[in-house]
């Protein structure tokens, strides 16, 4: 049998003092969000000529209302059934700190994106433990958080790498794997649980991120390789491809005029498409264009074993 959103609202972290009518909220370092109940189902008091099979398959609307830390007035965001699953964006920020921190890494900065009438939550935390890389340079292990108040987007640890861009305007590049996230089941766990995931991408990063950018560096694209990820590129937007292509060029060594260009390394196409998608603040084409770029990279098997293992676990 379900419970009500009304009854487990104290319990997922929201605010229940205006319960009385029907809303619940939560605030943090990045906003406010308030659920009100629009339609709830009250019981039938009528005759057995009212009931419905479909009456207890029924659950009430919570429309969503949101604001920013920096904004005064609340928008209109949509709304979740009765039975949607809260969990506030610096709980689950803060379950991640407390399993990085326990197993002694430093954490060097947060970034973190809102989108979507602030009912989206990307935050990548950079971790403070290097390793340089001759073709790539300094490389540094990213854990990536996802959450959502829409129910778009269940919470998400992913890992990650940022790549500093030394002489750039840029900032770090922050790229996510898609592969090893972990879903909100496994980050509500306990943080033992956590931290054991912390510590073991910190264990591949440190063994075997080197070997696969020298591999993707070593790793020429065909014609036709190169053609599918500019096509799944122009897929998510025809200006998209051509800034991707752009950044393509520019990481290209100078040819002699009038000679055909070689074909791009696997290393440079993923780091044109993960520099284009550092700078994208549309969540859903960041996730479409970092899986192009992922696509492309030689992942050791051991490395593609342990984050296998942490998205299954």
């Amino acid at each position: 049998m379900r419970t009500p959103f009304s009854e487990r609202a104290e319990a997922m972290g929201l605010d229940i003092r205006s319960s009385f009518k029907g809303l619940y909220s939560y605030t943090d370092r990045y906003g406010t969000v308030v659920y009100r109940e629009l339609n709830p189902i009250n019981p039938i008091e009528q005759s057995d000529s009212w009931v419905h099979p479909t009456d207890e398959m029924t659950s009430s609307l919570i429309g969503i209302y949101a604001r920013g830390a920096s904004q005064e007035d609340f928008v209109y965001a949509g709304y979740v059934s009765d039975m949607y699953k809260f969990i506030g964006n610096d709980i689950v920020n803060q379950r991640i700190r407390d399993a990085i921190q326990s197993v002694g890494m430093p954490i060097l900065e947060e970034n973190t994106i809102l989108w979507n009438s602030f009912c989206r939550m990307r935050n990548e935390i950079v971790l403070q433990s290097s390793q340089s890389i001759a073709q790539a340079g300094d490389i540094l292990p990213v854990m990536i958080v996802n959450n959502s108040y829409n129910g778009t987007r269940a919470a998400t640890l992913g890992f990650g790498i940022a790549i500093d861009n030394i002489g750039r305007q840029i900032g770090r590049t922050i790229f996510g794997f898609s592969l090893g996230e972990m879903r909100q089941v496994h980050i509500e766990s306990s943080t033992t649980q956590l931290s054991a995931a912390v510590g073991s991408y910190m264990q591949v990063f440190t063994q075997d991120i080197t070997d696969m950018i020298t591999s993707s560096f070593n790793s020429t694209l065909s014609e036709d390789e190169m053609l599918s990820v500019l096509d799944i590129i122009e897929g998510i937007g025809k200006k998209r491809k051509e800034r991707v292509a752009a950044i393509l060029d520019e990481l290209n060594p100078p040819i002699q005029e009038g000679a055909t260009p070689p074909l791009p390394s696997a290393w440079q196409v993923f780091l044109a498409i993960a520099r284009y998608s550092s700078l994208e603040p549309n969540l859903n084409s960041k996730r479409l264009l970092e899986n192009a770029a992922e696509s492309v990279l030689v992942i050791p098997t051991r490395m593609y074993d342990v984050l296998d293992r942490l998205q299954q676990s």
